[in-house]
């Protein structure tokens, strides 16, 4: 009898020593369509892309390859997403040979994801946030009955745009090398810019009654264009974060002097994003329909948790809508905005800011960039800006861009005439 039990004594000695089993990394292949949101001819349209994805994941660490392709593109593009060992994320563009250090948004992708590709029970997995420039959302994946079998919807809200996959897990498990898979090799590890305080508000006067406001972080420019009791706000930059700023920085240095009426480009969010900070001090939005109504979307997103200023504000906010041009006067100034739409070949609706006094034109990103070998024009955009002002015999002397900020922020007509004739 004591041997049997002393048999069965090591037995179990042995099994408590046993490591535990190590699983090996997991591989899945997703593929069918990705639509981009927020870029685009008007608001709410996609760019569609067909898609692969392939999700590894070992314990902790996790590698996504998203490869995209518009229709007639013979080689995808490859955006690699990485989380860590320490649970840090990264990503690799198509263009770049480094990883580069990710903040919130890509966690959230990656968390909601993952889940969802190793979930066999085919639920609903989501992520709910307050985004600083479209109030209170979720990213979330969940899977639905499809033609052909299930179905993952993914919803993932980035800083400038948001981004629908619709997915189904093919045949193949793809391969990979699990002792490298998970190598980042060379990295920027600059920190997020989310997560860093952003730069100082850079204010200069380009002409009497005409002032700049530049916001490095967001990399967006502003025009304040003063009157004798008033401002009006031109371009409202990314979010409401930066919409405070611009605020701040007019207190600063316009004191007593509030925005009365604030105007926008175009839809896109560098343009739009700060427009709630600016709706909650009272100033009436202008702009076209399809901008107008825009607006009136902006002012109805859910900002509850917690409240921003315009929902704290309980404000009814007041948009008017013009076609063609609309123009604001006194004895101290004048702006005329107008609408060159096609002539963009950008959006439905631009809307350029003409100054006569100062012959000072504002535009927000048809012109020119800074390319390596000094600036490029802005292909047919800038050519169509420059239809647009020759057709309505414009003396323009100065055009002032809103972005990038990177680069010159004004050109001399004539020489913006002569960068196109290249």
């Amino acid at each position: 009898m004591q041997q049997p039990a002393r048999a069965l004594c090591l037995l179990f000695a042995a099994c408590a020593a046993t490591p535990p089993a190590v699983l090996e990394p997991a591989a899945v292949e997703l593929s069918g369509t990705v639509a981009y949101e927020a870029h685009l001819a008007r608001p709410h349209a996609t760019r569609d892309l067909t898609a692969t994805v392939h999700v590894f994941r070992d314990g902790g660490r996790a590698r996504v390859e998203l490869r995209e392709a518009a229709a007639g593109q013979a080689n995808p593009e490859l955006t690699t997403y990485m989380r860590d060992g320490d649970g840090a994320c990264w990503v690799r563009s198509a263009s770049s040979k480094q990883f580069r250090r990710e903040g919130a948004a890509t966690e959230r992708f990656l968390r909601v994801l993952l889940d969802a590709a190793a979930d066999a029970s085919h639920g609903e997995h989501r992520v709910a946030f307050q985004h600083a420039r479209l109030g209170d959302v979720a990213d979330e994946a969940h899977w639905v009955a499809g033609s052909t079998g299930p179905e993952l919807h993914v919803r993932w809200h980035r800083t400038a745009d948001q981004v629908e996959f619709v997915l189904r897990r093919t045949a193949t498990t793809p391969a990979f090398d699990a002792a490298t898979a998970f190598a980042l090799g060379e990295v920027d590890a600059t920190p997020p810019a989310a997560t860093r305080a952003p730069a100082p508000a850079r204010f200069r006067t380009l002409a009497p009654g005409v002032h700049e406001i530049t916001l490095p972080t967001a990399d967006s420019r502003s025009l304040a264009i003063e009157f004798q009791d008033h401002v009006v706000l031109c371009e409202t930059s990314l979010d409401n974060p930066s919409g405070e700023q611009l605020l701040a920085a007019l207190d600063e240095r316009l004191p007593g002097k509030p925005v009365r009426h604030v105007l926008f480009g175009h839809y896109h969010p560098h343009y739009t994003g700060g427009l709630r900070p600016v709706m909650a001090r009272g100033a009436v939005v202008v702009a076209p329909p399809l901008g107008a109504a825009f607006a009136t979307e902006i002012a109805a997103r859910p900002f509850r948790s917690p409240p921003d200023a315009l929902a704290a504000s309980g404000r009814q906010v007041v948009v008017e809508t013009f076609r063609g041009e609309r123009t604001f006067r006194d004895d101290s100034n004048e702006l005329v905005a107008i609408d060159i739409g096609a002539h963009s070949h950008h959006t439905d609706e631009y809307v350029v800011f003409w100054l006569p006094r100062q012959q000072i034109l504002f535009e927000g990103d048809l012109g020119w960039f800074a390319g390596p070998n000094g600036l490029r024009g802005g292909g047919e955009r800038a050519r169509g800006l420059l239809q647009a002002i020759d057709e309505r015999q414009l003396p323009v002397a100065t055009l002032v861009q809103s972005w990038p900020t990177v680069g010159m922020a004004t050109l001399p007509m004539a020489e913006f005439r002569a960068l196109l004739a290249k």
